[in-house]
This record gives structure tokens, sequence and C-alpha cells, in this order.
């Protein structure tokens, strides 16, 4: 049979642990030492002394939960996974749009401050208009 602490006993038989360890100590109810050496009952030694053991409905509810994320886990439907994914590649394009804008307002930033600082000219005609010549700078092109 299986072997199980005293905490795991008394939730199994509905007892407190300190009527459990009270049973150990009375002699109604035996103790085995497991692999490593911990104090350990068999689920056997609970049936005769308590009758039927059965879970308490937090273990069973926790156990129904375990089972139920397996399954989940394990077994997602196909079509639930297209679904999520086509769901993901429309997050991930509107995050890329979304780059892209922030790096345009960056740039517009930029060119803002360097205007601000006179280092660009004010209007793109005014760097492609010629500087006006004097007449005696004919050689210049």
């Amino acid at each position: 049979m299986a072997l199980v602490s005293v905490t795991e006993a008394a939730r199994l038989t509905g007892k407190n642990r300190a009527t459990i360890h009270r049973y150990i100590k009375q002699g109604k109810l035996s103790q085995s030492t497991d692999a490593t050496g911990s104090k350990k009952i068999e689920t056997s030694e609970l049936l005769r002394v308590f009758g039927a053991i059965s879970a308490s409905p937090a273990t069973a509810l926790q156990y129904d939960a375990m089972q139920h994320d397996a399954t989940v886990e394990n077994e997602l439907p196909v079509a639930a996974m297209q679904q999520k994914i086509a769901m993901l590649e429309q997050l991930l394009e509107s995050k890329d749009k979304e780059i892209q804008r922030q790096d345009d307002h960056i740039d517009s930033l930029k060119k803002a401050m360097l205007l601000i600082e006179s280092k660009l000219p004010a209007t793109p005609e005014s760097a492609t208009q010629p500087v006006m010549k004097k007449s005696w700078q004919f050689w210049k092109k």
C-alpha cells in the first residue's frame, strides 16, 4: 500500500493531526519508515483503524484542477492554436506600426532640434537657392 505523511493521513481521514499522533502513541495506528527515513503511515493502516478514507473536497478540487491543466496544455485543438497564432501576428503587426510611428516622431524631433540650433536651413528652398554673387565674382560658380 501507499505511504502517506501524518498531515496527509489527517486529511484523508478527516481527523486532526494531533489525533493521528495520539493514535500512533497509543499503539492503535502503526507507523513505518520510508526509504528516505521519514515517518510515514500506510494507507492500509488508515483503512484498518478509521474505515473508508476519502479525499477532502479541497484535495479533490486540486486534483481535478491539476488534471484539467494537464489536459488543456496537452490537448489544445488545432483551430484554437491557429486562432492564437493569428491574434499574435496581428499584435506583432500593430506593435511594428507603433514602433515605426515612434521612429518617425523621433526623426521629426531631431530635425526640430537642429532647426532650433540653427544648423539646418529654415526652409528646404533656401538650401537649394543659389547664392547671389557680386558682379566682380564672375569666376565663382
